[in-house]
């Protein structure tokens, strides 16, 4: 495959108030094709990337329209998501919703929950998210160097009443081990799929960030200048507000916050938001032109509650210890364990490897547990990193009947995934 004529670099488009801010895309779609059903049509197939930015060499990537990242899938809560995987890759894929509570078989785990997606074949994914929040979706089970490559894009459930900010603006953050030339040579991030981002804001406009960090090894460490970022939302679920101490953030693989974010700059003035694991700004936000309002907004409301349960009784849970260096590269044929439909789970996460590791539930959200006792952190997980020798616990309602992966990722490039899997009936 030959690289396409260059195109012009990717903008932001400024929305009107409570709008939806969408990224600008030159030279293809914002959103996958939509067949009079409903059903959009995603390609696995692949592509080129400026991710060195438009001076730089296009590197070859596998992406979802041929694309890094893939098309923004968006829905409201309780209506149907309709999905047309299509195949067009020399290897077998499938695709997976990212902190998505769906239906099992709609989980796209190959080989767990369906079988996988051969080249030149298609499957069809039809489901209603049940949680409003911001989800991403990529190939699961042992594909993280389809993910590495490009396989990734972010899924939007709006809440069913709009949230009263001036725009809503999609961060997605990827890691990539790819060099110009394709090879796994070198450590670079790009943001929407650029090495660097300008937005322009105005004095007093309020923002929802969504923050993504789509990637398989690496947590990110960001960093917003000259503001308060007030964290609504940890892994699409509502969490209890507050404020990120010094404006900072931290994303492990996989994981997404989304914050209120009040401009506080005046006409002419800029902040940057860091990436400080690596040494550089990778977002401008550019104030100009008149103020939104002449003062701040008052304090936010908190997001409307998905329906997630308020507690967890943990005296007759169902307990479990991992030693995640014991999982295999691929699910076994047996489970983990076995879970009554209804019953709440703790999940001891034992650690032993020399590096962290990031863990993934599948169909399930999850509670930090307290080391101390049985208090848990007040947010929603589905994605955890576990600290190099150390034990995390995790608790969770078995609401959602199947088979579930579990994934562990060592926060190390040479690392693979490994994982297992366990049964709620």
């Amino acid at each position: 495959m030959s690289p396409p004529t260059r195109i012009s670099r990717r903008t932001l488009l400024v929305g009107t108030p409570l709008a939806v801010t969408a990224l600008s895309l030159p030279g293809r779609a914002q959103t996958p094709i939509v067949a009079p059903s409903g059903m959009r049509t995603l390609r696995a197939r692949p592509g080129f990337a400026a991710l060195w930015g438009v001076t730089g060499p296009l590197t070859p990537i596998w992406g979802y329209d041929g694309t890094a990242p893939g098309p923004l899938l968006r829905v409201k809560r309780g209506e149907e998501l309709r999905v047309r995987l299509v195949n067009e890759l020399p290897a077998p894929t499938s695709l997976h919703w990212h902190g998505v509570r769906a239906p099992n078989a709609m989980d796209g785990v190959a080989g767990l929950t369906q079988p996988p997606v051969a080249p030149g074949a298609d499957f069809e994914y039809v489901f209603r998210p049940p949680d409003a929040g911001t989800f991403w979706y990529h190939p699961a089970g042992d594909a993280v160097a389809q993910i590495r490559r490009g396989l990734r894009g972010a899924l939007i459930v709006d809440e069913v009443t709009p949230v009263a900010v001036d725009r809503d603006v999609l961060l997605l953050f990827e890691n990539w081990l790819l060099a110009p030339d394709g090879d796994n040579s070198t450590s670079h991030v790009t943001v929407n799929g650029e090495p660097e981002l300008e937005i322009p804001v105005r004095t007093h406009e309020r923002l929802r960030l969504r923050l993504v960090h789509a990637a398989a090894a690496q947590a990110l460490r960001l960093r917003i200048e000259r503001h308060a970022p007030l964290v609504m939302a940890i892994d699409g679920q509502p969490a209890e507000p507050y404020l990120a101490q010094e404006g900072r953030l931290i994303l492990g693989p996989g994981n997404r916050i989304d914050v209120v974010l009040d401009i506080t700059l005046r006409a002419n003035e800029h902040a940057a938001i860091q990436a400080e694991n690596f040494r550089r700004p990778i977002v401008t936000l550019a104030c100009g032109g008149e103020a939104m309002r002449d003062s701040v907004l008052p304090e936010p409301q908190p997001l409307p509650p998905n329906p997630l349960p308020q507690r967890l009784d943990l005296r007759t849970a169902l307990r479990h210890e991992i030693r995640l260096d014991m999982l295999a590269s691929l699910p076994g044929p047996q489970p983990l364990f076995t879970v009554r439909r209804g019953r709440v789970v703790v999940l001891a996460l034992v650690n032993r490897a020399a590096v962290a590791t990031s863990v993934h539930v599948h169909g399930h959200h999850v509670r930090h547990l307290d080391r101390l006792d049985d208090g848990w952190k007040p947010y929603w997980l589905d994605t955890i990193s576990v600290p190099p020798g150390l034990t995390e616990r995790v608790a969770f309602l078995a609401d959602n009947p199947g088979r579930w992966l579990i994934e562990a990722q060592p926060l190390a490039p040479a690392q693979a995934t490994t994982a297992a899997w366990f049964a709620v009936g």
